[in-house]
């Protein structure tokens, strides 16, 4: 039953993400769907990270991790700073923002973290990404290093 909760609300922020990010379909390549690893409270996890861009500097960037004892899953609404990288062949885009993590293990609880990191395009389909998400509150939750690779579309 768990499961099937976490995969409805995984498709509908899925399918409010991509009508959100109509908008910013002009800009190709923006979009982004990967492998990452998560790494905090005592493990290293794998999961999936994504970004769709809402509007010329905000992003919706939905998450599913999966630590043993359960899945977390959310999304972060961060302000991408967009920087003039002349001469460079990597483009970095640092961003700030926040997130909600909802865990589903047995202990089930909610957090709201601050995030803040950088992606990094190396080429016009690949983009890599180094996050912080540092919780705003202490219920079960640690400091979470994010890296990961997306594919842009």
């Amino acid at each position: 039953m768990k499961k099937n909760i976490v995969a409805l609300v995984m498709l509908c922020s899925s399918v409010a993400a991509l009508s959100m990010s109509a908008p910013a379909q002009a800009q190709v390549g923006q979009n982004t769907i990967g492998p990452a690893l998560a790494i905090g409270n005592g493990q290293t996890t794998v999961g999936v990270n994504s970004k769709f861009r809402v509007s010329d500097n905000l992003s919706l960037r939905p998450f599913i991790y999966f630590p043993s004892g359960g899945t977390t899953f959310g999304s972060g609404l961060t302000y991408d700073f967009n920087l003039a990288n002349s001469g460079s062949k990597v483009q970095i885009t640092p961003f700030i923002g926040g997130a909600v993590f909802i865990n589903s293990g047995a202990g089930s609880n909610t957090t709201v973290a601050f995030t803040g990191g950088a992606d990094f395009d190396i080429t016009d389909t690949i983009q890599l990404k180094a996050a912080l998400d540092v919780p705003l509150s202490s219920n079960n939750s640690s400091t979470l290093v994010t890296l990961g690779a997306g594919f842009k579309f």
